[in-house]
């Protein structure tokens, strides 16, 4: 009976696992993750690296340093905030990110609460600080004051952008110097950097209607090239810039049935290209859409893989949920994982299909891909409790591993031969080419299990957990 009541209680954690997972201090790697400010999209079948160190996995890392947030500013009573979004607000966790080969922290100094009930409170002019992955040590501190919300999540170059309703700042992460201040005529949602070209969202809002604004421009004009406004809506929407496939999507809320209403443009000439109206649609692929119609709690509903033109490719036969952030170091180029197949992301040709790239033991059908090393792309399956590889070309099971927690493997790093993963129990490494487990490392008494955060940090390896941050090499 002991026994079942463990195994229920760590399958409610694992039910909870992302409603607490706000409350980490994580380290964002910003290739190839999805902004919570834009649609959500899946793999794009490039052979991006994600989570990638530069260390041996073959054997056990070391503890290098801990993050101190007193250390990191001369500005006494300054806590972390929660980088790079909630810039505002402080919630009693904070947590930096990677830009380039630095971290990057925003601190600031906590106000008083303005209600016993809320979970925040307000915060003071804040500051961004550069930090050096290997030490610790903090390189800069620049400060930005307030009415600030968040900053860009995924960065080409060393280049932020930061905003609140109408402002927009550039950082340059690699010295901190603060390249421009601007404001704007409309409420900023969102700031995308390409190349040289500045892709700024919002609205303004005149009584009940909203006005969706997308414009383009540099670090010092925000509209030098375009300012675009699309026709009034009293919907709650947005407008968002995708440069990779040169489109613009805006979205606004339905009736309920449809609950979205999509308009894809081209972001070059701002011709409408199609329209949808459904659950989600998000760009994958090389200029591929993926769209979703029926899902509710939890449920996938249907899935099909659109062409740039919106026109309809294939429907997905057994679709599932799934994030795109996984640890990746491929030597083949990556398929677009979508439902149980891997397709081409060009032209959205199956490639191969195999049941074990989706679980379905919880509510709803997701991905179980959990990373993918060299040629074999890993899934855990919580049904067979083995991890398994996969052959990435041609979806040959290559090994399978029997571990009993597979249902709770969740991020981690690679090195390109190895994944190392948290579980229930503790951190593990598995060699990808054939499946030998090669070293544990339990977790700490007080650590719990639903709080931890396996990521990098430069060449390094991070092991987090609510308001603890830790390098290992």
């Amino acid at each position: 009976m002991q026994l079942r009541l463990k195994e229920h209680w760590k399958l409610v954690c694992l039910g909870v696992a992302l409603i607490v997972a706000t409350a980490m201090i994580i380290v964002s790697t910003l290739s190839g993750s999805p902004r919570s400010d834009m649609p959500p999209s899946n793999n794009s079948g490039s052979t991006a690296k994600q989570n990638v160190v530069d260390i041996d996995l073959s054997h056990p890392p070391q503890q290098a340093w801990e993050l101190d947030a007193q250390s990191l500013t001369d500005n006494s009573g300054d806590v972390l905030l929660s980088m790079p979004h909630s810039l505002d607000s402080y919630y009693g966790y904070g947590n930096v990110y990677e830009v380039g080969n630095i971290l990057v922290a925003a601190s600031a100094y906590p106000l008083p609460k303005t209600s016993e009930s809320s979970s925040s409170q307000g915060v003071g002019d804040v500051s961004l600080i550069g930090v050096d992955p290997d030490s610790g040590t903090p390189l800069w501190e620049t400060r930005i004051g307030g009415a600030l919300s968040q900053c860009s999540q995924q960065n080409e170059s060393t280049i932020i952008a930061c905003w609140g309703n109408r402002r927009v700042i550039f950082v340059d992460t690699s010295t901190g110097t603060l390249l421009s201040d601007l404001g704007t005529d409309f409420d900023v949602t969102g700031a995308t950097i390409s190349g040289d070209t500045v892709y700024t969202s919002g609205e303004t809002v005149e009584g009940a209607l909203r006005t969706r604004i997308l414009s383009s421009g540099n670090t010092t004009d925000l509209t030098a090239n375009f300012r675009r406004a699309i026709e009034p809506s009293q919907e709650f929407g947005s407008l968002y810039a995708f440069p990779s496939t040169d489109t613009a999507i805006a979205m606004e809320r339905g009736s309920g049935d449809p609950q979205y209403r999509y308009t894809i443009y081209d972001l070059s000439s701002g011709a409408e290209r199609f329209r949808f109206e459904g659950d989600s649609l998000a760009p994958v692929g090389d200029g591929l859409f993926l769209t979703s119609v029926g899902g509710r709690s939890g449920y996938v509903g249907t899935q099909n893989l659109l062409d740039s033109d919106g026109s309809t490719i294939r429907a997905i036969p057994i679709p599932s949920s799934g994030a795109s952030r996984f640890p990746s170091k491929p030597s083949t180029s990556m398929p677009m994982f979508l439902g149980d197949g891997a397709y081409d992301p060009s032209s959205g040709d199956e490639l191969w299909r195999s049941s074990q790239l989706n679980n379905s033991q919880m509510a709803g059908t997701t991905s179980a891909i959990v990373a993918i090393v060299g040629r074999a792309t890993l899934v855990a399956s919580p049904e067979t409790r083995t991890i398994s590889a996969l052959d990435t070309e041609s979806g040959r099971q290559l090994w399978q591993t029997p571990w009993q927690d597979a249902y709770w493997v969740r991020n981690g790093v690679t090195d390109g031969e190895h994944f190392v993963f948290s579980d229930y129990t503790g951190i593990h490494s598995i060699r990808s080419r054939d499946g030998k487990m090669m070293w544990s490392i339990p977790l700490p008494a007080e650590v719990d299990p639903r709080e931890v955060v396996i990521s990098s940090a430069g060449d390094n390896m991070t092991f987090s957990w609510r308001n603890h941050f830790t390098v290992w090499r």
